[in-house]
């Protein structure tokens, strides 16, 4: 599936759903404050899992000085507030911030479902029509892009299920799904759907001997 290119034409695309009614900042901030609460409970589940470390519900103030992914998540959750409240440009210089203070490129118009870890996050790069659910966890250096499809005649992003764990720079081209509770391998690169409970791991490395003329350098 190649990359969209400028010049591209393509046939068709996804069709558009119909925008849905603005909500209201009330809403918006509620939405916000929940898609927080999330995050958090998220990322305090998974360092009890996976480290044994034990944070108190009531540590958010501290932990989200300590852990960055956490902090980017608040600061994704900040851009999303101020385009659910009808700030597009608020919402469009929220993603550039996001970009020089984290090095990480999220498009304002993704879709993060409550509840999403981001482990590292620098190098993270979200296109518009990702979708991610609830319980996602994301490393570093982790792409998630539009492109077209030339199969379907359809340009789009990668839908990934609920519990998706996608590792350290993976890469996840167009229109596809990635099902539930599937895992992602480190170097993973992926442009076509998977079912639920898939495990995906890239090639094995080829290690071969080294030329003797090499030693030392």
């Amino acid at each position: 599936m190649p990359l969209l290119e400028a010049n591209d034409a393509p046939v068709r695309t996804h069709a558009q759903p119909q925008p849905a009614a603005r909500p209201s900042v009330k809403h918006a901030l509620s939405r916000f404050v929940g898609a927080v609460r999330a995050d958090f409970e998220l990322m305090r589940a998974g360092r009890q899992k996976y480290l044994g470390d034990t944070i108190a519900a009531s540590a958010f103030p501290s932990e989200v000085v300590k852990r960055i992914g956490l902090q980017m998540m608040v600061a994704i959750r900040a851009m999303h507030l101020l385009r659910d409240a009808g700030s597009v440009q608020g919402a469009q210089f929220a993603s550039r911030l996001i970009r020089h203070v984290y090095n990480a490129e999220i498009h304002w118009q993704s879709d993060w479902a409550p509840g999403v870890n981001l482990v590292h996050g620098n190098g993270l790069v979200v296109g518009s029509g990702t979708r991610i659910g609830p319980g996602c966890v994301l490393l570093h250096n982790v792409t998630l892009g539009d492109a077209f499809d030339a199969a379907t005649g359809t340009i789009g992003g990668p839908q990934l299920g609920s519990g998706v764990h996608i590792g350290p720079g993976c890469v996840l081209l167009g229109p596809i799904s990635v099902g539930a509770g599937s895992k992602l391998m480190a170097g993973s690169i992926l442009d076509s759907s998977v079912p639920a409970r898939s495990l995906v791991r890239p090639p094995a490395p080829l290690i071969t001997k080294r030329d003797d003329r090499a030693e030392g350098l």
